[in-house]
């Protein structure tokens, strides 16, 4: 049963200030937004200042987005979140999707294995 444990991954705990946050996967409706925000976020954090990167975080949609599905922050919290924490969370997100999406990538490579080899 464990197999199977991929195709529903266990969310990943986090404290953000004394509140205790579960950073869940990505779900397919938001799959673009996510890889456009986790995309500008991984930019900026090459090129950019801290404070621009701050700026960006508070003024994007995308930010935003991602952590109101990909975590159980409710509105209201994530609203009053500082721009740093939001961002330092976002990068746990995507940190955390990395994750999911590379042990999904694992099993399709055995399974791809398993059926090229010979013994198959």
């Amino acid at each position: 049963m464990s197999d199977i444990q991929i195709l529903f991954p266990e969310p990943v705990p986090v404290t953000v200030g004394r509140k205790k946050v579960r950073i869940l996967p990505v779900r397919m409706r938001h799959f673009e937004a996510f890889g456009q925000a986790a995309s500008d976020l991984f930019v900026m954090l090459g090129k950019f200042t801290n404070e621009e990167i701050y700026s960006y975080a508070k003024k994007t949609g995308g930010l935003k987005v991602i952590l109101l599905h990909c975590t159980t922050l409710s509105r209201w919290r994530l609203s009053r979140l500082p721009a740093a924490v939001a961002v330092e969370l976002m990068i746990h997100v995507v940190m955390a999707n990395s994750s999911f999406f590379g042990r999904a990538l694992v099993k399709a490579q055995q399974f791809v294995v398993g059926q090229t080899s010979p013994s198959s």
